[in-house]
């Protein structure tokens, strides 16, 4: 397994939100401000053929647009979106926000997969989040798992650890060969 890069599956979630965010704002705000539930709810063919048939974006802004409209306004502004992606951002995503934001066929399907699959276990401060540092951590530790799977059998104990080319048998004479300068200095 390659390391795993969760800033590109942070990242490829959160322009898709700014991409649908602005299709949308340039489209169906009615206010100019930001978007209301009836914005996202009234979306023409067209605005949705612009956002390339992907419409999870768009799903996840209608289904939390209560937890995005912070200020309890009626829209959902671009601060309020700015508010979401810096918890993103910080906090990490959950497995409704990878599943819904990720899978878009944008995404490296083998990193979403392997990080759906193994989301208990990366999430490693059980927060119900998992940051790109969280992927990346857990990335690493499959791999030292493999590699010291692959070689559990090599032992130290099976490397020597004193050479001698088989001329002179005193240990002492082989390392003043190699540090002649080591009984020099503590004779001094």
């Amino acid at each position: 397994m390659s390391i795993l890069n969760g800033q590109s599956l942070l990242a490829g979630a959160m322009a898709g939100l700014t991409n649908t965010y602005t299709a949308l704002m340039s489209a169906h705000s009615t206010s100019g401000k930001g978007l209301t539930l009836n914005d996202l709810s009234n979306v023409s063919s067209a605005t949705l053929l612009s956002l390339g048939g992907n419409y999870s974006f768009l799903q996840y802004l209608t289904t939390n647009f209560a937890a995005l409209d912070k200020d309890g306004d009626g829209e959902i502004t671009g601060n309020d979106l700015n508010n979401l992606m810096s918890t993103m951002q910080s906090k990490g995503l959950t497995y409704k926000e990878i599943e819904t934001l990720c899978a878009n066929g944008n995404s490296d399907n083998t990193l979403l997969s392997t990080v759906l699959t193994y989301f208990n276990k990366i999430d490693a401060n059980g927060d119900g989040r998992v940051t790109s540092e969280e992927i990346t951590k857990f990335s690493y530790d499959c791999q030292r798992y493999d590699v010291e799977q692959k070689y559990k059998s090599f032992k130290a104990s099976s490397a020597s650890l004193y050479y001698s080319d088989g001329v002179e048998d005193d240990t002492s004479s082989v390392l003043d060969t190699l540090q002649p300068n080591l009984n020099s200095n503590s004779n001094s």
